[in-house]
């Protein structure tokens, strides 16, 4: 029963004849819809006004929620734990992704600090650890050195040969950050959250596949002990480490293999022995005390050649607000640069978040991380620097080591900053090659090969699509790869909704339910000869409306015992509709071709809303909208068989009366919040 202004109007079914193998069952005779009183807006107004703003507060400083209620005893060891295990793995990564970054070590290590400091207040996610990572370094090494042309020439970022160049670069650094912090608030304001999704699973697996091989390659030149210049294709890439071969320096390749074997073992420890599962996170710290104290003690700069990272300022990070203004004359790369890398560090933090919420019973919020993220790189960019996200490696190990709070990012902070006070004199002696071997097996996770056979077996076009973006970021360049992936997507979309599938359905033995005919084996179940039932599984749009007709049009010849006239649409699938699908079914609806009549069946709300707006509904006759399919394909039946008093769709005979006119039925599109179904 609806009650719409005073007025009520039943909604029933097409009535069953008492032969009848298929009786409808008495509990679905009717569908009740009861009004629900909501306030006026005078009344809604009144109500906010009294919602305490402390509500607001709260949701928007995350940390609050967590901070009432902590357990010391239960949360405070499993939290240190897990801060002092990431901060141990973080300040070996932090320095070798710097130098992939083209920035000095000091930056990686504030890149560790302040924004993990700003996380832990707004961050949705207890087990995101931010920071620099390696895919983030690449890409603003790869957009600065474009910005900056010439800057390629400083091999070491602590000990530049230009340094009026490196401090140009710098700057540029810090200045991609707060232009990455305002592209996030703006979005978390906007509630925007939802655009993680442009980029598909095939695009993303490719990007980091792709950029886990060029990582890697180009931190082969720390291994091999000689510099190339830097280049944005691997082929280039590749021919410089053969053509400056006769550079190479064994000393320096037996160091980087020696690393590489260490963390490879120490990491892989755990699936030996269970017992170890703690120790697989301290490869990099492992590796940075072994490298430092072999390089120190015996004076390997100095007898072998050894490079190494070279002086680290000390002390807290400075303050670089008069960073930000002016861009410069590269404000256009600076732009691209950090549009990219605003998309590619959003979906790494989401997806990890995502993930390890899953697997710990959490949620997380897409437009309140936009909102952390936002001021996280918002205050990196106000203390030196560049932008950061969530690693993946370090994110696992402080879920794993049982982080139970954001307390465990407080203390990974706070161990960064006992470094920055304390310790950067001994890192400045941490071999380069090192470093290289820290990065190299860092990414090795990133490689995701298995996914172009299974893309192979369940779509060629998304395998099209991975194939594309994995050798554009390869051989062009990552900005070109990536965009040569989205636009396939995009064209891959169109094409799968120009060509939609359309479904001849019949009804399932012993019952009134319609299926697909093809999918459940079904010959000619429930329907008269010159009755077809058809659903079209998807949106009816601008690219795909001309087709939809044809097919209708095409239907009018397709009958067995002479010309099909009758067509009941299926509107159950009709998610979408545009203008130019409109204009379709209303000429399909009141204009069919000659000797063919078409109806319409189990519209959703959205439907006999447009339908209404387009002016549709108030010219469909009494007999071409209806409840069910069954109750059309009934209707459609009798008055093939030349039936009279062929019943009404929206209404339900009782008793021998008549029941409601469509006029009376147009009374259901109410707004949603004004009904009820039960």
């Amino acid at each position: 029963m609806i009650r719409s202004g005073g007025q009520t109007v039943s909604l029933g079914f097409y009535p069953e004849k008492r032969d009848s193998q298929h009786t409808l069952p008495e509990e679905h005779a009717s569908i009740s819809v009861q009004k629900i009183d909501v306030p006026d807006k005078k009344n809604l107004l009144q109500f906010a006004r009294f919602q305490p703003s402390w509500r607001a507060v709260e949701s928007l400083f995350p940390f609050i929620e967590w901070i009432k209620t902590y357990n010391v005893r239960e949360c405070l060891p499993a939290d240190l734990i897990s801060g002092l295990t990431v901060g141990v793995m973080a300040v070996p990564q932090s320095v070798s992704f710097a130098a992939m970054a083209g920035v000095p070590a000091a930056f990686g290590l504030y890149t560790a600090f302040v924004p993990v400091l700003a996380y832990v207040l707004m961050g949705s996610s207890r087990h995101l650890a931010l920071g620099p990572v390696a895919l983030v370094s690449l890409l603003l090494n790869d957009g600065l050195t474009k910005a900056i042309p010439g800057s390629d020439i400083n091999e070491n970022p602590n000990l530049p040969e230009d340094p009026e160049l490196q401090a140009r670069f710098n700057r540029a650094a810090v200045q991609v950050s707060i232009l990455v912090a305002i592209l996030y608030l703006v979005l978390g304001t906007l509630r925007l959250g939802f655009l993680c999704n442009m980029l598909s699973k095939p695009i993303i697996s490719a990007f980091l596949t792709s950029g886990a091989i060029i990582i890697s390659t180009s931190q082969v030149k720390y291994i091999l002990g000689y510099n190339i210049p830097h280049v944005d294709r691997i082929q280039d890439l590749l021919y410089n480490l053969v053509a400056n071969a006769h550079l190479f320096k064994w000393r320096e390749f037996v160091m980087g293999v020696a690393w590489i074997v260490l963390l490879l073992l120490i990491k892989n420890a755990p699936r030996w022995n269970k017992k170890l599962k703690t120790v697989g996170a301290l490869g990099p710290i492992t590796v940075a005390i072994v490298s430092i104290t072999l390089t120190w003690a015996g004076h390997l700069r100095s007898r072998s050649g050894i490079k190494a990272v070279g002086h680290i300022d000390p002390g807290l990070p400075p303050f670089t607000v008069g960073w930000w203004l002016p861009l410069g004359d590269n404000w256009p790369r600076l732009l691209i640069t950090a549009g990219l890398i605003g998309a590619v560090s959003l979906l790494e933090a989401i997806s990890i978040a995502k993930a390890l919420a899953e697997v710990n019973g959490d949620h997380v919020n897409a437009d309140q991380e936009l909102l952390g993220l936002g001021v996280s790189n918002l205050a990196g960019a106000a203390f030196c620097a560049y932008p950061s996200t969530g690693s993946f490696a370090r994110s696992a190990v402080q879920s794993t080591s049982g982080a139970k709070t954001g307390l465990a990012g407080l203390v990974n902070a706070a161990l960064i900053g006992v470094v920055l006070l304390c310790l950067t004199p001994v890192f400045r002696h941490m071999p380069l090659n090192a470093l290289a071997a820290i990065v190299i097996t860092g990414v090795i996770g990133l490689l995701d090969f298995p996914r172009v056979l299974f893309l192979l077996k369940v779509s060629k076009m998304d395998c099209v699509v991975w194939l594309a973006t994995f050798f554009g970021c390869l051989c062009i360049s990552i900005d070109v790869g990536l965009a040569m992936g989205l636009s396939l997507g995009l064209v891959f979309l169109f094409v799968r909704t120009a060509f939609p599938k359309f479904a001849s359905l019949q009804q399932l033995p012993g019952s009134v339910a319609y299926r697909d005919a093809e999918l459940y084996n079904l010959q000619g179940e429930g329907t008269g000869s010159n009755v077809v039932v058809m659903r079209i599984q998807g949106p009816l749009c601008f690219a795909n409306a001309a087709r939809t007709k044809e097919r209708i049009l095409g239907l009018k010849d397709g009958g067995e015992e002479g010309l099909i006239r009758h067509l009941v649409l299926d509107g159950a699938a009709m998610d979408f509709m545009d203008a130019t699908g409109l204009e379709v079914l209303q000429a399909v609806l009141l204009k069919p071709p000659a000797g063919l009549r078409v109806v319409l069946a189990d519209p959703s709300h959205d439907l006999l809303d447009l339908l209404k707006r387009g002016g549709v509904l108030q010219h469909l006759g009494p007999d071409q909208l209806f409840v069910r399919v069954h109750d059309a394909v009934r209707h459609c039946e009798d008055a093939e068989a030349g039936l009279a008093g062929a019943v009404n769709g929206f209404s339900h005979q009782q008793n021998g009366s008549s029941g409601a006119h469509i006029e009376e039925a147009k009374e259901l599109l109410l707004p949603r919040s004004s009904i009820d179904c039960v």
